[in-house]
């Protein structure tokens, strides 16, 4: 949903010189007003109010819009799919669909788009109609073509003021509600988004019990169909009863973007996945933490991500910088692409605390800069909906990536039965790299190696509130497999190696203390079969017992760096390094093995391996 905010698309349809009046017209922008409850206008107010004032009608000249806002002739307008389409989705990808795409349908990915939203019936407060003449859902071709394509189709109902006016008028909700069963019966649809923006708390009753109508409503006509709802990406007033609406609702979707929005002060990340600035603490990571603490089940929300980024005006070229208020716009990721000028890889940088890439340059004489995902902090943000546990991802808005295949593979590879193991990479807790973790966190994941590799976690860093926020760590693909141990304080795991291919984290907080939390290194490493192998001397300096044991084995970690468990075949079962002086053990209860033979390798600081035969028993 990127907002264009140049009149000369109008006169583009009228055969208008596009070139020379879009470099007059660059300068022009919206004022931002503030509505109740948010403090701006989302990006999806704002296209919409923007193109439903165009007035445009057909796919045809919705595409001399597109192309003109790409700086493109039409015939120019890519449209690119290369991911496989023998892959299916293990998340649910719901994309909203603006009509003002025209024809961009005809490169997605249906295969990896389980679900498409049809943008939007626009309610009269007063009499719960639609407003939108643009809103062609009985005739549009996208939903024939989505529906012989399999996906789900939804429409997308928006209300962005007069709610007291509409709350106060059951008339109006009854056919606001009447209309949507129709037009769903209409053309066999699935279900209808919620999208009622700028309400605030004295909101949150009248809205609850409208809900609550509107989904008897959609019960009674279809069991079938799907009641879902945009939520805040800041809920700034606690508008959402989140335990009533979780009963009833079947998914949310997390409106992800717009932290920074065009009449922000300072430039910065439209999506941040972690916090940009101290002072500004709003990220994806605390958007998913506070409505799951509010009571929204993780399976249950989809968090909606970006497709365009901001850019602004700024008083200089540092970072954070200050936006001068001359100029704004949105950019869509294919207007970069079209546009690879100036959104080179030259004036492309990365933003490491926040995790965002952004380019800055100089228009006359005055700096730039754009905030917006490319696919490596796009796939962060995926990864995080799988950390997480959430059920999937909302697009805004689908086309909007038109002229690349890229992130339709980007979806292939985070969201599906395709996806590769990736084996090499940066693991945080939710505050990333730079920031503490959050109140109120739960969650459990698992990192993966390809078979016949296991899982080494490197922990660079360790600090939790002591006793309170843990981190604990299990040698498979669940919690219910051994717990290699628990960690709080300053007891860093150290080196953790899996036994086999999976190693799963769980994290908890609670809602005091926060502090800098975890960074770690995940990489894979061959499965080591070892053979031959036999017990060293019995070295004066190195204490170890009980031996045969019940389960705790004691030794002396002075001089010891690093543990490994072998089995009787040379079977590597843990490695891990010894980070605690003094005297540690080794409990092997936790690891789910069987009594019997068994070696460990003990490596000293100055590089000789010790092997020790022990005996486990009753």
């Amino acid at each position: 949903m990127p907002h264009f905010y140049w009149y000369y698309n109008i006169l583009a349809l009228l055969s208008i010189n596009m070139r020379n009046l879009y470099i007059c017209c660059l300068l022009f922008f919206f004022s931002v007003s503030f509505s109740q409850g948010l403090p701006f206008k989302t990006i999806m107010q704002e296209q919409s109010e923007y193109y439903e004032g165009l007035n445009l009608k057909t796919e045809t000249q919705f595409d001399s819009l597109r192309a003109a806002e790409n700086g493109l002739d039409k015939g120019n307008l890519k449209l690119e799919t290369t991911a496989s389409s023998t892959c299916t989705l293990n998340k649910k990808v719901f994309g909203w669909h603006p009509y003002w795409v025209g024809t961009a349908y005809t490169a997605y990915q249906w295969n990896l788009l389980s679900d498409l939203c049809y943008f939007s019936y626009d309610a009269s407060p007063s009499t719960g109609n639609n407003t939108n003449g643009s809103f062609a859902w009985t005739t549009a071709s996208v939903v024939t073509v989505a529906k012989n394509n399999g996906a789900k189709i939804h429409i997308c109902a928006t209300l962005f003021s007069g709610h007291s006016t509409f709350w106060a008028n059951t008339t109006a909700q009854t056919t606001f509600i009447n209309n949507i069963v129709s037009l769903l019966n209409a053309r066999g649809g699935d279900g209808v988004n919620i999208d009622f923006e700028g309400m605030g708390s004295s909101d949150k009753v009248p809205f609850t019990n409208f809900i609550t109508n509107l989904n008897n409503a959609l019960n009674t006509a279809n069991p079938n169909y799907k009641l879902s709802i945009c939520l805040y990406a800041v809920d700034w007033s606690g508008t959402f009863d989140m335990p009533a609406l979780n009963n009833i609702v079947d998914f949310f979707t997390i409106m992800g973007y717009d932290y920074y929005y065009s009449g922000s002060g300072t430039a910065g990340p439209t999506s941040p996945l972690y916090n940009y600035q101290t002072s500004y603490n709003y990220t994806l990571a605390k958007s998913i933490t506070y409505y799951i603490k509010q009571g929204a089940t993780p399976s249950k929300l989809l968090l909606g991500l970006p497709y365009y980024g901001h850019e602004w005006e700024v008083t200089a070229n540092t970072i954070p910088a200050t936006t001068t208020g001359n100029f704004n716009s949105s950019r869509t990721l294919s207007y970069l692409i079209s546009n690879s000028g100036t959104y080179s890889a030259a004036n492309k940088h990365w933003e490491s605390t926040c995790y965002s890439p952004y380019y800055s340059y100089q228009s006359s004489s005055m700096w730039r800069q754009c905030f917006i995902d490319d696919v490596y902090s796009l796939g962060r943000k995926y990864d995080m909906v799988n950390q997480r546990g959430l059920g999937g991802i909302g697009i805004w808005a689908l086309g909007y990536d038109a002229g690349t295949s890229n992130y339709w593979t980007l979806l292939q590879n985070k969201f599906s039965n395709c996806a590769p193991v990736v084996c090499n990479d940066s693991i945080f807790d939710m505050g990333g790299p730079a920031r503490n973790y959050y109140d109120n966190e739960s969650y459990t994941y698992t990192l993966s190696a390809p078979t016949g590799s296991v899982v080494k976690l490197q922990f660079k860093s360790f600090g939790t509130e002591q006793g309170y926020d843990s981190l604990f760590l299990y040698n498979g693909s669940s919690i219910a497999a051994p717990l290699i141990g628990s960690y709080t304080g300053t007891n860093s795991p150290g080196t953790i190696t899996s036994s086999g291919q999976n190693l799963t984290l769980r994290f908890k907080s609670d809602g005091a203390t926060v502090t800098f939390g975890f960074k770690a290194v995940k990489s894979c490493t061959p499965q080591t079969i070892v053979t031959g192998i036999a017990e060293s001397g019995n070295e004066d300096q190195l204490f170890f017992y009980p031996n045969p044991t019940n389960g705790k084995l004691f030794f002396n970690s002075e001089k010891i760096t690093s543990l490994q468990l072998f089995d009787v075949q040379g079977k590597l079962i843990l490695s891990k390094e010894i980070v605690v002086e003094k005297e540690t053990f080794l409990d092997l209860n936790n690891l789910n093995i069987k009594k019997g033979l068994y070696f460990v390798g003990l490596t000293q600081a100055n590089g000789t391996i010790l092997f020790k035969k022990i005996i486990y028993t009753d």
